[in-house]
């Protein structure tokens, strides 16, 4: 079948660009002796985890559990990190369960996780490794400073059912190695395990080399790019790997269109542009701007196009927000030189538990 008898709006992943960004961001981290964790919450999808696994991913990172479950039952054997303050009855069972079937790190930021951590494995017998997360100045969770990081640590160390693995922190770009490096020396001199020293982020994946102290790195759009990339050039048109293909259904004037993809195939995440806010990138028409969507339609600007999309017209949509995009479709069609080659599940969707 080629892409274009497929049925719209339909999310659509390019192998060629998607094999291109393997290589390029895997062979930078192998370059610099820096393991790569990545993060499947942008793909949800068993065949790119996989793929990962197989350029050289040293382990995989998950947001929730739900799919680090997803990835354990679709044969995936590998070290999860799932960077989560993980609690309540029925998240700490689902945990030990897990922990029995392959190793699990977690990433703490309070005294009130981890006891609850320590005292779910202890009772099951099984043991999970922990990060604790530093806040890297963005004011997201973390451990507000590197000396209260490290005395949670001293807390972590000395409890059952835990392993101290080291620290990580989100996002990292290199002006985030002061507090990196203070937590470090702190670790240090308390005595403390820091085997892992994880960084994350894919705006700043290609400078990680510019903090020589970690150890690790988790990023989960390089692998797809999108508009935002785009803009900010760290992938060009065709490295953006993500496109939902959708039709003109209507323009009612020369002014304006709609498209068959609104927030539940685009989803509702938008960028800052020059003419305003933006929910996605029309590749074949670049000047058009889709400035609000509603549910089922996406609203188009194509005022400044000098040629005019017409009904029933294809074009391809980059999101702005990968993630969120995923999470709206069923399946995501892989194809290559404009032919399917499959029909991925997004294993992962909906996985918000």
């Amino acid at each position: 079948m080629r892409i274009e008898e497929l049925d719209t709006p339909a999310l659509v992943i390019n192998l060629d660009a998607l094999e291109e960004n393997l290589k390029r961001y895997h062979g930078y981290f192998e370059k610099h002796g820096i393991g790569f964790r990545p993060h499947i919450k942008t793909h949800k999808t068993l065949a790119v985890a996989h793929m990962q696994l197989k350029y050289g991913a040293i382990g995989l990172t998950c947001q929730k559990l739900g799919e680090a479950e997803v990835l354990a039952a679709g044969g995936i054997q590998t070290d999860l990190l799932v960077p989560y303050n993980v609690m309540g009855a029925r998240k700490l069972d689902r945990l030990t369960a897990l922990a029995k079937r392959l190793p699990v790190t977690l990433a703490p930021d309070s005294e009130f996780t981890v006891r609850g951590l320590s005292e779910a494995t202890a009772s099951e017998g099984v043991s999970i490794g922990i990060l604790i997360e530093v806040e890297m100045g963005f004011e997201r969770t973390g451990v507000p400073t590197p000396r209260e990081a490290t005395e949670l640590a001293k807390l972590v160390h000395d409890l059952p059912g835990l392993e101290l693995r080291g620290f990580m922190g989100f996002p990292t770009p290199p002006d985030s190695r002061p507090i990196i490096q203070e937590t470090i020396d702190l670790f240090d001199r308390a005595g403390l395990p820091r085997d892992v020293v994880s960084g994350g982020g894919t705006p700043h994946a290609l400078d990680a080399h510019e903090i020589p102290e970690l150890t690790e790195y988790r990023a989960g759009e390089y692998p797809v790019g999108g508009a935002m990339h785009l803009a900010e050039g760290r992938h060009t048109l065709e490295q953006c790997a993500l496109r939902v293909i959708t039709t003109v259904v209507s323009r009612p004037t020369r002014e304006r269109m709609f498209l068959d993809a609104g927030s539940k195939a685009l989803s509702a995440s938008i960028y800052k542009t020059e003419r305003g806010d933006s929910m996605g990138h029309i590749v074949e028409y670049p000047d058009a701007l889709i400035g609000i969507a509603s549910e089922e339609h996406g609203h188009v600007d194509i005022s400044r196009c000098a040629v005019k999309p017409e009904i029933g017209e294809r074009v391809q949509v980059l999101p702005v927000h990968p993630c969120p995009c995923v999470n709206e479709h069923d399946v995501m069609v892989a194809a290559r030189n404009g032919m399917v080659e499959a029909t991925w599940p997004v294993h992962a969707r909906g996985r918000i538990r």
